[in-house]
């Protein structure tokens, strides 16, 4: 079954929305003005610019997770009932829904005796804050001398049906479920895959799916498809054929129909036996499907603006209303021996340079002629992994491998002098300024910004632990994208002629979206550290798309919207950012996450997804969780940390 509105799951979250999130509008400061952004051909040898393998957005879940389906128990009573096989050892499950705090739960394996009333059967409660939706969790763990069909049983009271519940359990069977869609051009007239295969613990982690942990035992592999118009049960299958590699691989696909359009949610099921034992695990992959915006017509044209600028216009052909996109590009150009080399990336979000009569956009790149002097290469130019995405839910709207760039005229200046890197690269750069005029003088007056993250009912940050002046940013109870979240954060910052960020969770993303894309006073930033973060899912959190939040799915935040979202944040950007991570001391910080996610984690974020390469990595502590709610302390109340991260603080 579909998870329904039910679950619950911290990064301050909720109840489950299969919807993108909300239409944004920046009703208040100043319209930012876009970055011409650019970073060295080294970002694209290494990877770091360079759009993952599918696969590396694959969501991961180390256990099962179910819709508690109610039914009449009786006068005045309910039950719901799950089934599935488990193994000997130890047992966690975990109940979350309103009032759960009140439901009996019981457990038989293998239709033995009652299991969770002997006395090795311990049992944790846990209450959540009104900015986790208020739900309760109920949570047992025991230990198995046998393994075989485990019957979760919940009853509860009531005159109706009790409010929508999860139930999620994990064995002690070292296998973890993973599932992706095959490719990021997620567009209504092209064809999907759903991918899918089970891994042995700590497989293929941050590289996609390892070959070490294929198996081949996997016995049926199913996924419950449901969005806009749409809703099928589907096999999938280890045919070569469904989208899914080789056949007998391991990895199980199923091609989804075209015309898919909106935002769906695929719970996929996996059993089958491991070295004589049965298993069964689920994960959920959400995803959003985009009408046809455009498509680029491969042509492009070059115009010199200035002494040191050139603008390459991309052509493309309107199949919708313009709207503001993301653009990228890399440009490649020839070396001494007529080789063709990477010179340079450069990406924007803006809106397009649009000719009403013909239909026609045109795309707009600037190239600073600094480049050439820098590394030594010249015309003709090329233009490589052309790419045009959704700046909210990041999906790739249209591709080209390569583009032409015709010969003609280059800057005066282009070749004739080296520019420093440093003028080429980042928020101080000449090329930053885009096509009009420098960013006029005003009088200091810096300050310090202080972001909570997605969701959040409000300020995190304790207020005595931070100097003035500082700004508490706000924006309570609402989904944004990284790129909405970074319009309102200099918004609300306007009136500081520069400042630094400290970060909780998903504002640390944001923050370095901002200072990414667009110009703010976040560049003008002076002292140690421009930006802080504490707890930021850098490589998403499988929570965004294994349960849903109380403000709606963010695409952003799943593992297959953070590595596409990385994709384009050049090493600059990120060597702006001090990063820290926590994790539990003991109990689980979550009942319930704790379950699906991998250790360690800190009730939101795994460590491992917490990390941003390029950036410094300020360290991992224990004792500390994600949000409040949990079993040890919220981690933005550390204070020792806050006075480090106040101190160290850029404004």
């Amino acid at each position: 079954m579909l998870l329904r509105p039910t679950l619950v799951l911290p990064l301050a979250l909720g109840a489950l929305l299969v919807a993108s999130a909300p239409a944004f509008q920046l009703n208040e400061g100043p319209t930012l003005r876009p970055r011409q952004v650019a970073a060295p051909a080294s970002d694209l040898v290494d990877g770091t610019l360079r759009l993952p393998e599918p696969s590396a957005g694959a969501v991961r879940c180390r256990g099962a997770f179910f819709e508690l389906a109610w039914v009449p128990f009786g006068e005045g009573r309910w039950r719901a009932e799950v089934s599935l096989p488990v193994s000997r050892g130890p047992l966690g499950l975990a109940v979350q829904a309103a009032e759960a705090s009140d439901f009996v739960v019981g457990l038989r394996v293998a239709d033995g005796a009652e299991l969770l009333e002997g006395p090795l059967a311990e049992r944790r409660d846990q209450a959540l804050p009104v900015e986790l939706g208020l739900e309760d969790v109920q949570r047992w763990d025991v230990t198995l001398t046998r393994g075989g069909i485990a019957n979760v049983t919940v009853f509860a009271g009531g005159e109706s049906a009790p409010a929508p519940g999860v139930l999620a359990v994990r064995d002690g069977l070292g296998l973890t479920a993973a599932a992706y869609l095959d490719t990021h051009e997620r567009v209504s007239d092209r064809e999907l895959a759903l991918v899918a295969q089970v891994e042995r613990n700590g497989d293929g982690l941050g590289d996609g799916l390892g070959e070490q942990g294929l198996l081949y035992t996997v016995a049926s592999a199913w996924a419950e498809v449901e969005g806009p118009g749409y809703a099928a049960r589907l096999a999938l299958a280890d045919d070569g054929q469904s989208g899914d590699g080789e056949a007998g691989d391991g990895r199980f696909g199923v091609r989804l129909p075209m015309g898919l359009s909106g935002a769906y949610a695929a719970r996929i099921e996996l059993s089958g036996s491991w070295n004589g034992a049965k298993f069964l695990r689920t994960t959920r992959v959400t995803f959003e499907v985009a009408e046809p915006l455009l498509a680029l017509t491969g042509v492009v044209r070059s115009e010199v603006v200035d002494a040191r600028r050139m603008r390459l216009d991309l052509d493309a052909l309107s199949l919708a209303p313009a709207r503001r996109m993301q653009v990228s590009a890399e440009v490649w150009a020839h070396d001494e021996f007529g080789q063709c080399q990477p010179m340079a990336w450069l990406s924007r979000i803006d809106a397009p340079r649009v000719d009403a009569q013909s239909g026609h956009w045109s795309l707009p790149l600037w190239l600073d002629a600094g480049w050439f002097g820098a590394t030594g290469l010249r015309p003709p130019l090329e233009l490589r992994n052309v790419r045009v995405q959704d700046p909210d839910h990041l999906g790739v709207l249209a591709a080209k491998d390569q583009l032409a760039v015709p010969v003609g005229p280059l800057p005066p200046l282009a070749g004739r002098a080296v520019v420093p890197m440093a003028q080429l690269v980042g928020p101080s750069t000449h090329v930053s300024l885009g096509p009009q005029q420098a960013m006029q003088g005003v009088l200091p007056n810096p300050g310090l910004v202080l972001s909570h993250g997605y969701c959040s009912g409000g300020n995190t940050w304790p207020n005595a632990d931070f100097s003035q002046p500082k700004l508490n940013f706000s924006d309570p109870g609402q989904n944004r994208s990284h790129d909405q979240f970074a319009n309102l954060i200099a918004s609300q910052a306007a009136a500081y002629s520069s400042f630094g960020v400290v970060a909780h969770s998903q504002g640390g993303a944001a923050a370095l979206h901002l200072l990414t894309y667009y110009q703010s006073p976040l560049d003008r930033a002076e002292g140690p550290r421009r930006i802080q973060s504490v707890g930021t899912p850098y490589q998403g959190t499988p929570l965004a798309s294994l349960g849903a939040f109380a403000c709606g799915v963010n695409d952003n935040m799943t593992p297959a919207g953070a590595a596409t979202w990385l994709a384009g944040i050049p090493g600059w950007a990120r060597a702006e950012v001090y990063y820290y991570t926590t994790a539990n001391d003991g109990a689980a910080c979550q009942f319930l996450t704790s379950l699906l996610l991998s250790d360690p984690e800190d009730g939101t974020t795994e460590r491992s997804r917490g990390q941003l390469p390029g950036a410094q990595n300020m360290g991992h502590v224990t004792g500390w969780c994600h949000t409040t709610g949990m079993s040890d302390p919220a981690q933005y109340t550390d204070a020792s940390r806050n006075a480090i991260l106040d101190v160290e603080a850029a404004r």
